[in-house]
């Protein structure tokens, strides 16, 4: 992988966490399945990007990030899975176990980027109370993320540029061993966690229901996913007007 490469892929775990573009951001670049296909552009394989992608984003299904925690960092992961199994040629499987650890690792530079805040968070309230209210928006968002784009491009860049020529060594090293077998099963198993941690959310409320009714469209109108997630909006939106009426009778 060339510098520019790499340097790229680290623009993009940038944009996952910064605020500049609307749209361009936790939900779209935070996302394996999407961020993936950009790595795979990149380095010029971006159908095997987007494999790799949505096989590491089934891990993630059931992630929440709630009172300030941060479990994993499925972009991170997305990023250095899909460029290792790119460059050293393993299956999808192999770079979700791959891909794993390092989401876990992620998880250090959100806790970084917390602190960061805070701190231009009190710079703000101190310009705010001197009056300065033309130097807020450098406190809040300038300089904050330039400091974010520092933590987050650097770190990765460098993971990419070295890290994914080590790993690739590794594979050849390794190659026709049992490692990459035994790596490659415990990657097969991840998404099946994935998936079950996003069924218990789904089996705790009233959405139950509507995975059901989605499952036997599948099977007895063999619809397609488009289809399946149009007809899934018009769902949600009449559940949430229906119940919503259901509390204003029940108040009045």
């Amino acid at each position: 992988m060339s510098v520019l490469q790499a340097l790229i892929c680290g623009l993009f775990y940038y944009l996952n966490a910064g605020p500049w573009v609307v749209g361009i951001g936790f939900y779209t670049f935070g996302r394996p399945v999407v961020v993936g296909f950009f790595v795979g552009l990149v380095l010029g394989d971006p159908i095997t990007g987007a494999i790799v992608g949505a096989t590491i984003q089934m891990i993630y299904l059931g992630l929440m990030s709630t009172g300030g925690s941060y479990p994993a960092d499925a972009a991170l992961a997305g990023i250095i899975g899909t460029a290792v199994a790119i460059q050293t040629g393993l299956g999808a499987q192999e770079a979700v176990a791959i891909a794993v650890p390092v989401g876990l690792i992620g998880t250090i530079f959100f806790q970084i980027r917390m602190v960061i805040g805070v701190f231009w968070t009190h710079v703000a309230d101190k310009f705010a109370a001197q009056g300065k209210t033309n130097l807020i928006f450098y406190a809040n968002v300038l300089f904050p993320s330039i400091c974010i784009a520092l933590l987050y491009i650097i770190p990765c860049t460098l993971a990419l540029y070295f890290g994914v020529d080590a790993i690739k060594g590794l594979v050849t090293v390794f190659e026709g061993s049992k490692v990459l077998t035994v790596i490659g099963t415990i990657g097969g198993m991840l998404p099946a966690l994935g998936i079950a941690m996003n069924m218990k959310a789904i089996f705790k409320g009233d959405a139950r229901m509507f995975f059901f009714l989605g499952f036997l469209m599948v099977i007895y109108f063999k619809l397609n996913l488009i289809a399946i997630g149009c007809f899934a909006v018009v769902a949600a939106i009449l559940y949430i007007q229906l119940k919503k009426d259901g509390k204003e009778e029940a108040a009045q």
